[in-house]
């Protein structure tokens, strides 16, 4: 996926928050390729987290994103966009988002 995105890319170890990384693949989307990883939990609550290159360089700081019972925080760093969704709580998925955000930042500062 690093390859294709042109970036390194890494699915974050959400294991601590008690998920489990289920697979990645790399998928289409309309602003080009994207790493799409998944995660699930011993009650069965599925997690998704996108990362894709942004048009532009600009970061943005982290916001809510909610539809109906499915919740996501999305946020862009060093050109590439992030969004981590699930039907879950925000409060739920808020700091599942921080951990996976504080890992990534932690790679791309090594």
């Amino acid at each position: 996926m690093s390859q294709r995105l042109h970036r390194p890319v890494a699915a974050p170890d959400l294991s601590q928050s008690g998920y489990r990384f289920m697979g990645g693949r790399l998928v289409a989307t309309a602003h080009g390729p994207a790493a799409l990883f998944l995660y699930d939990d011993d009650h069965g609550t599925r997690l998704a987290m996108l990362i894709r290159p942004m048009a532009d360089q600009r970061n943005t700081p982290m916001s809510l994103h909610a539809q109906g019972p499915v919740s996501g925080f999305a946020w862009a760093d060093r050109g590439l966009g992030y969004s981590l969704v699930a039907d879950a709580s925000p409060q739920t998925l808020h700091p599942l988002a921080d951990e996976a955000r504080r890992q990534i930042e932690s790679k791309a500062a090594s």
